[in-house]
């Protein structure tokens, strides 16, 4: 199987249980998701489709950016979009009812006016970072392979809750500001421009770095304190949703008349999410400095074994380095070259990470990527100019 055909099957495993309990669920809700979304374009079809315009140019840039912020190993497309699936589609459907059932019990024991400032902060956070992360773990268990440590759970998590605000604010756009093309301009820059930033990306993605805490392979910590950290990193999650739904550091404008009342949007934002912000910033840091000792002690831990040069094996712990290496090669050998050793690159680390995965130097996969390695790396030799300086030393065969 090619390396493109492997990353496309890593969520359609039907050989899993919970690949099977996905599919089954995004199935279900999916036909209440589209009947809403054809409700919303029955409102108003002016509105709704620009309401999806200018969030596909919101969510896009956003997606690449959470895409590529693991330097070391990409992660496959198929449950990339599968996170990205599951937060648009299942975790929207079923918060709406759980967060309407809820939101009646608030009302029966707080009263009206109790309600209406505290439902939202008492019910969502729960209901909806419960069912977000429910996909992160559903996507652990179809390809726990994949998951190799906390950036990976960040991506996933990050996605799903893309997914979760793409849908969520279609809905406000329609059923809050009133849908018109003017009102839904108003809703995008008040729910996008001034606060998209943050909320259920941030949210949803420090979740899933909990869970990969626990799912990750090469890690070292004993499972009596991955389960705590986990759990801590939800809660904190938990919390952040609380405080940005809750009437505490409400600076919002009750309306946005003027210019200072759009600075004002900003600001309030950040007001509400800077003690998640600090904590994501921080386990986000941690786990990429936890991601490159684990890719630096699978390269070093026998660089001959997996066939790298010593040259190959400095470049791929230094992703500004490979970078640089990358502009050399498409200076003195053109953008062919340049492409070639970029893949190459990115499927040494491959490469390494599948090293750390299996027992046997003779594993299939193990074997597969080394042979991946070599045929990029031959067609680079053969480019002229393109042939590195050194040459990586040839893999150790099993006795």
């Amino acid at each position: 199987m090619s390396a493109t055909a492997h990353s496309q099957a890593a969520l359609f495993r039907l050989r899993q249980p919970a690949f099977w309990l996905f599919a089954a669920v995004v199935a279900v809700t999916g036909v209440y998701a589209a009947s809403q979304q054809s409700v919303f374009h029955r409102i108003s079809p002016s509105g709704w489709a620009l309401s999806w315009v200018l969030l596909a140019l919101y969510a896009l840039p956003v997606f690449l950016a959470v895409y590529f912020l693991d330097l070391y190993e990409r992660q496959p497309l198929s449950l990339v979009i599968g996170s990205l699936v599951w937060g648009a589609v299942a975790a929207t459907t079923l918060a709406g009812f759980a967060n309407d059932g809820w939101g009646l019990v608030v009302a029966r024991v707080g009263g009206p006016g109790f309600a209406s400032q505290w439902t939202a902060a008492l019910t969502a956070p729960w209901v909806e970072e419960i069912l977000k992360a429910a996909g992160v773990v559903l996507i652990c268990l179809i390809a726990g392979d994949r998951v190799d440590d906390p950036m990976d759970g960040f991506v996933y998590g990050a996605l799903c809750g893309l997914g979760f605000a793409v849908v969520e604010d279609v809905f406000y756009f329609i059923g809050v500001f009133g849908g018109t093309p003017a009102e839904v301009l108003g809703g995008f820059s008040v729910r996008v421009v001034s606060s998209g930033l943050y909320g259920h990306v941030l949210f949803t993605g420090l979740s899933g770095i909990g869970i990969a805490l626990v799912v990750s392979r090469g890690k070292s910590e004993p499972q009596r304190r991955r389960f705590p950290a986990a759990g801590g990193l939800f809660l904190a999650a938990v919390a952040g949703h609380f405080l940005w739904n809750s009437p505490w550091l409400d600076l919002f404008p009750a309306r946005v008349h003027g210019p200072a009342d759009w600075v004002l949007v900003p600001v309030a934002s950040l007001a509400k999410v800077m003690p998640l912000l600090g904590c994501i910033v921080v386990a986000v840091v941690l786990a990429r400095r936890r991601e490159r000792r684990w890719l630096e002690a699978a390269l070093l831990a026998g660089p001959g074994s997996i066939g790298l040069s010593a040259g190959e094996l400095g470049l791929l712990l230094d992703p500004i380095a490979r970078r640089r290496s990358r502009a050399d090669m498409r200076v003195r050998a053109g953008r062919h070259a340049a492409r070639l050793l970029y893949r190459l690159q990115r499927e040494q680390v491959n490469l390494a990470m599948v090293s750390a995965r299996v027992d046997a130097d003779d594993a299939p996969d193990l074997v597969h990527q080394r042979e991946l390695c070599k045929s990029l790396r031959d067609a680079l030799d053969a480019i002229p100019l393109a042939a590195p300086a050194s040459r990586p030393a040839e893999p150790r065969t099993p006795a």
